[in-house]
């Protein structure tokens, strides 16, 4: 007797010290589609070709690709949207053309037995290029409005769907600083603009929001999440560390990165004379290619992370601190751990116009030790990406892997 009500008293306490509310959709284990494809230049985005595929994906992804994800043990895709493409005019029926490919995907996915985030996937943008960026949505007040009343529209829009089949994502890696107090500030008012939008234009969709820092675990740890007030919220963070690891070879992810290959994960699936070997093969190609202080700079990141990497006894401990850092923010702010989503993390396979061609293997192992992470934390959890450089499925133009990874991602976990 005494030992049931102990347990009674304990499951009562139990559930007493849990959040009291959780969002209405649900992500556990997900996957993005690629943001574009082809990448058309921007003038050529009121063609009635490029428009009838938006988004763009849709040339190369069939039900039957998505059939194949639900198989392997996804219930979520992550699509993203470029609010760039729906920016670029407020033509009426060119925008209703992009919400009828948008309602598309949808149901091509869904009807996969898949839910969907609609991610409104904002990315930098060189201060010459012809559309708009994060950066230039960060710094203008005009253009920060005109994107809150684009958040809007898409969220209005998406009344038609059954809330727990479809969430939206208000904005991707915004890029204020957030160890910045003025930037950090300016961050909080931004993204209560940006979910007032979305909340008063659909009252039941769940909104999926972020920290500052491009997403990452520390601007997500510097919200208050009470200003918000919303309990149908999935809070959102990105970690692609180590960065050395995951984007060795990205050209477009600066000098620091743009000449490493080889490294493998973990590191010490090589002996310590193969280590040193593939340390001292990328300073000869940082050397070859850089010169003064980029070259400098690079083999001060090269080396720095190389010894830090190897001298850990245990590899995976370079994965932890985002997910400790976010446990203890939910932790201190009662939000379910259901609630919280590892938005983005993957590793590079190849990239455009080079060389590049990083063993599955190591892929594999990289991808598989970040998922267990996030189920011990008990956060869902959303790769990148379907194709493109970091995909698992398919390459640049759509074309298949020869070594699709998604279908050995999930049910190898405890091997």
């Amino acid at each position: 007797m005494i030992a049931s009500l102990r347990a009674a008293l304990i499951a009562l306490l139990t559930v007493s010290t849990m959040p009291a509310f959780a969002a209405t959709f649900e992500v556990r284990r997900s996957i993005s589609t690629d943001l574009w494809v082809e990448w058309p230049g921007a003038e050529r985005w009121n063609d009635v070709d490029v428009i009838a595929a938006f988004p763009e994906w849709r040339r190369h992804v069939s039900p039957d690709d998505f059939a194949e994800l639900k198989a392997a043990g996804f219930d979520t895709v992550r699509m993203p949207v470029e609010p760039a493409f729906l920016l670029h005019d407020a033509d009426p029926e060119r925008l209703a053309a992009i919400m009828a490919g948008i309602d598309a995907a949808i149901a091509m996915i869904v009807d996969s037995g898949l839910n969907v985030i609609v991610d409104m996937h904002t990315i930098p943008r060189g201060s010459g290029d012809a559309y708009a960026g994060t950066d230039q949505i960060m710094a203008s007040e005009a253009l920060f409005a005109r994107y809150a009343d684009t958040v809007a529209q898409v969220a209005g829009h998406l009344e038609r769907w059954p809330a727990g089949t479809v969430a939206l994502e208000v904005i991707n890696e915004p890029t204020l600083d957030c160890y910045d107090r003025g930037a950090r500030d300016q961050w909080a008012r931004m993204l209560e603009t940006l979910h007032g939008a979305a909340r008063a234009a659909n009252g039941d969709i769940t909104l999926v929001l972020t920290g500052a820092c491009w997403g990452s675990a520390d601007g997500l740890a510097a919200l208050d999440p009470d200003t918000i007030g919303d309990d149908n919220v999935i809070w959102t963070f990105h970690s692609y560390e180590p960065f050395m690891v995951t984007h060795q070879g990205a050209t477009w992810a600066g000098d620091i990165v743009a000449h490493l290959r080889d490294i493998p994960w973990p590191p010490d699936a090589v002996d310590a004379d193969g280590w040193d070997r593939i340390v001292a093969g990328n300073e000869g190609r940082i050397r070859a290619a850089l010169a003064g202080r980029a070259e400098r700079r690079a083999l001060g990141f090269l080396r720095d992370h190389a010894r830090d990497l190897r001298a850990t006894g245990d590899p995976m401990a370079a994965l932890a601190p985002p997910f400790a850092t976010v446990s203890a923010w939910a932790d201190a702010h009662d939000i379910a751990r259901q609630d919280i989503l590892l938005g983005e993390f993957g590793m590079i396979g190849r990239e455009w116009g080079t060389d590049l061609d990083v063993p599955a293997q190591y892929r594999l192992n990289y991808m598989r030790a970040m998922i267990g992470k996030a189920e011990a934390h008990g956060f869902g959890w959303s790769v990148w990406s379907f194709g493109g450089a970091f995909g698992l499925v398919q390459g640049y133009g759509g074309e298949r892997l020869d070594q699709p990874l998604h279908d050995r991602l999930i049910w190898t976990l405890m091997d």
